[in-house]
């Protein structure tokens, strides 16, 4: 028996349809709350900015999947923004019921039919799209998932072609400066809910590795410049970029320690 799957774009109507799928089990959580009032805010000013950036799967008319997408040149982080690029910065399927049952697929499939009739976020130019797959360990690898639905491999990014060539991002690298030594700066991104919540726990991580380090937060949106003269990294301490995920104790520890220690030392 096959499952009736629409596609809408996210409006003021149906916007509290993204945290049904994105925050499903957490919508309780006041951390996540914080979190999605943080992202509310964000996409209720893209949508005045761009028009809809985003979109929604339903299946059997339950929200079960959403994918998030807007013009590289709307990213105010970006130094060197592509033109006619198109970012698609997530695509995520919540419902364990839903998984297997096409929806995810649907929901890009229809991303690109409306790329290339010319979606109103891109004023109707739209050279190619790109993704920048992460796993979040459920369902399908996010690389093997862009994959099969026709993206290439560019350089450090997933691509699709809508009409034009592939250019290749210009990448920004972190040059240590004086004043991020002797304290931790987070980063954290508006456009995901779960980024503020991350950012409380990073900041408690630090807490436990370096009681008296004093800690910063960065939001990249409200000051775009302060993330893009960084490299756009999601934790610095000491002047240092932090690469172990807060998850591994540990090695989280370890790292920030070692960053923390005099130069030459």
């Amino acid at each position: 028996m096959s499952c009736m799957i629409t596609v809408r774009e996210v409006t003021e109507e149906n916007l509290e349809d993204t945290f049904r799928v994105c925050s499903r089990n957490r919508l309780d959580d006041p951390r996540q709350r914080k979190g999605i009032d943080i992202k509310r805010h964000w996409l209720r000013r893209m949508l005045m900015d761009h028009g809809p950036v985003s979109m929604i799967a339903y299946l059997e008319r339950e929200p079960a999947a959403y994918v998030m997408y807007y013009p590289e040149e709307a990213l105010p982080y970006e130094p060197r923004p592509r033109k006619g690029v198109l970012r698609v910065e997530c695509i995520y399927n919540s419902a364990p019921e839903a998984r297997g049952k096409g929806v995810g697929k649907a929901l890009l499939s229809n991303l690109i039919k409306e790329a290339e009739r010319g979606l109103t976020c891109m004023r109707g130019e739209c050279r190619f799209m790109v993704a920048e797959a992460f796993n979040t360990g459920e369902g399908v690898r996010m690389e093997d998932f862009y994959l099969s639905n026709g993206f290439k491999r560019g350089e450090g990014e997933l691509y699709y072609l809508i009409r034009g060539e592939y250019e290749a991002k210009a990448r920004t690298s972190y040059d240590p400066k004086e004043e991020d030594r002797g304290r931790a700066i987070v980063f954290y991104n508006r456009n995901c809910e779960y980024s503020y919540p991350f950012a409380l726990r990073s900041e408690e991580a630090l807490a436990e590795a370096a009681p008296d380090l004093p800690v910063v937060f960065v939001d990249m949106w409200e000051k775009p410049m302060e993330a893009a003269r960084r490299g756009v990294s999601h934790l610095l301490v000491n002047a240092k970029p932090i690469k172990s995920f807060i998850g591994d104790k540990e090695a989280f520890r370890a790292e920030v320690l070692e960053a923390l220690k005099p130069l030459g030392a």
